[in-house]
């Protein structure tokens, strides 16, 4: 089975490729805009080039089984600045890839990697989401995923691909720059190790359904294989934890006080709760999270704090 990773060179997909690449038995191949210097994994085919170009598309997709998308910029405190561009950078590049499949003829599975915690409706019953309740997202961020959801049932009801969204819960495992408007455990680890105050967008009372990278590859993994043309499956824990609740466990993990900055205008749209009822990819792959929060946040701290790690991680 020969895979391709859209958007490896980011934080869950540079993480994705090692996963892949050692269970994989042929090359990965990847495409990028700017070829690193050194790919995520050494094996690794990469091409130059750019989703907006359809020629690059059809170069990348040829001959490919499964195809991981996780190409997408933005979050969604910054999503709404810039609407249009937002559609130009996220859901153009998606529909280029879908057009170059069409065209090849090919019919790859794709396993795209929308979101957990921006596509569903607000409710007041705080009861974990299921992938089949209401779906109302408030950021654009939430909107384009939701759409992306949508263009690729409609390729694989008319047979050009076979596809499984992967509705991710708030992933952690890595450092990440702190210039970063997502991804709050990493980029407040990246803070505290650099002596900076951590910073808060919105609501340090929402919460959300924080989920290791570790936990993630694995089901990605086990969506590689389709069990039916379209498929949705949440990946998370099925527990919430606050903003606060993060930085209290953070504390205790790093063994003193820190400073926090909060802006909670810039958040002001995000949704006050997102949890996520796993149990239908634990029914359909026996797939449940195996790392614990406090453990994977002590984990990140243990192995970064005082060491190179975090500039190699940066320049990922």
């Amino acid at each position: 089975m020969r895979a391709g990773i859209l958007g490896a060179t980011g934080f869950i997909g540079s993480y994705l490729c090692r996963h892949v690449a050692a269970r994989a038995q042929a090359p990965l191949r990847l495409l990028t805009r700017n070829p690193p210097p050194s790919p995520p994994v050494p094996s690794a085919e990469v091409l130059g080039g750019d989703l907006l170009s359809r020629a690059s598309c059809e170069r990348f997709s040829a001959g490919l089984d499964v195809i991981y998308y996780l190409a997408h910029t933005n979050t969604p405190v910054n999503s709404d600045l810039d609407q249009p561009t937002d559609v130009a950078l996220n859901l153009v590049p998606l529909l280029n890839l879908l057009d170059a499949i069409r065209r090849l003829g090919s019919k790859p599975h794709v396993v795209y990697f929308g979101s957990g915690g921006a596509v569903y409706a607000g409710r007041p019953g705080r009861t974990p989401y299921r992938e089949t309740d209401p779906c109302a997202p408030t950021s654009s961020y939430g909107i384009l995923k939701l759409a992306a959801e949508q263009y690729l049932r409609l390729a694989a009801e008319r047979g050009e691909l076979t596809a499984t969204v992967l509705r991710v819960g708030n992933a952690y495992g890595t450092l990440l720059p702190e210039y970063r408007m997502q991804g709050l455990i990493g980029v407040a680890i990246s803070h505290l190790l650099n002596g900076n105050p951590v910073r808060v967008f919105g609501d340090p009372d929402n919460v959300r359904d924080y989920v290791h990278l570790e936990d993630i590859c694995a089901m990605a993994v086990n969506a590689a294989a389709p069990r039916r043309p379209f498929d949705i499956f949440n990946v998370g824990t099925g527990q919430g934890h606050s903003v606060n609740d993060i930085l209290v466990i953070l504390q205790d993990c790093y063994g003193a006080p820190f400073q926090i900055r909060t802006d909670a205008a810039r958040g002001r749209w995000l949704m006050d709760w997102a949890v996520l009822d796993c149990s239908r990819a634990r029914q359909e792959f026996g797939w449940s999270p195996a790392v614990d929060l406090r453990a994977g946040i002590a984990g990140m701290l243990s192995a970064w704090r005082g060491g190179p790690h975090a500039a190699s991680e940066f320049a990922r």
